[in-house]
């Protein structure tokens, strides 16, 4: 199989299996939802690289996503710095410190709750520990995102710590999902099971 083929391969896999999660998600409670993001909140903020972590970079979860709203308040309530993520162009992202979820984030592109305009930029450089989405994962730490590349790129060359969260009921088997060579897997996975 040449490079190409290859490519198309694992990119028509993972458009399948974004389809089956998404069937997945269409049957997920919003009680589930709710119990599995407060599990998830607790199990994240327990963590010892999160806890000595000064600056947080935090996605802010919607629709079936983790509500990532718990880990945000107990960060900004503990004085941690925290930034999310703000998309910047079709392939780029930066990090922007908020320090009032309710004044500072507004919905966006793609049904996003981004940062509003004129709050600072922080460097990736500064940053501890890194709360990542998925749309889905396994527990070796693979990751389906949604196929933008927004956090392979972000990622590449981070030095801090990584966490990503998912609902163990849109988790797959280990190895299931498709990986090239762009994929970087996370070492921390966090669920409301595991």
């Amino acid at each position: 199989m040449s490079v190409q083929q290859h490519t198309e391969d694992v990119q028509a896999r993972k458009k399948a299996l974004r389809s089956r999660v998404k069937e997945i998600n269409r049957t997920l409670s919003q009680e589930y939802i709710q119990e599995a993001s407060r599990k998830i909140t607790e199990k994240v903020t327990a963590l010892p690289a999160y806890r000595s972590a000064e600056t947080i970079f935090c996605f802010v979860g919607v629709g079936k996503e983790p509500d990532t709203s718990g880990i945000i308040a107990d960060a900004l309530k503990s004085g941690k710095r925290v930034c999310v993520p703000l998309c910047t162009s079709k392939t780029d992202m930066c990090a922007i410190q908020i320090t009032d979820p309710a004044a500072d984030l507004e919905n966006s592109f793609y049904g996003l709750l981004e940062p509003r305009k004129g709050l600072p930029e922080v460097n990736k450089d500064e940053i501890d520990f890194c709360v990542i989405p998925c749309v889905t994962c396994d527990h070796q730490g693979s990751r389906l995102g949604h196929g933008r590349g927004y956090y392979d790129r972000y990622l590449d060359g981070m030095q801090a710590d990584l966490a990503m969260i998912c609902m163990e009921k849109v988790t797959c088997r280990d190895g299931e999902i498709p990986m090239d060579e762009y994929d970087r897997p996370v070492e921390t996975v966090i669920t409301d099971a595991e």
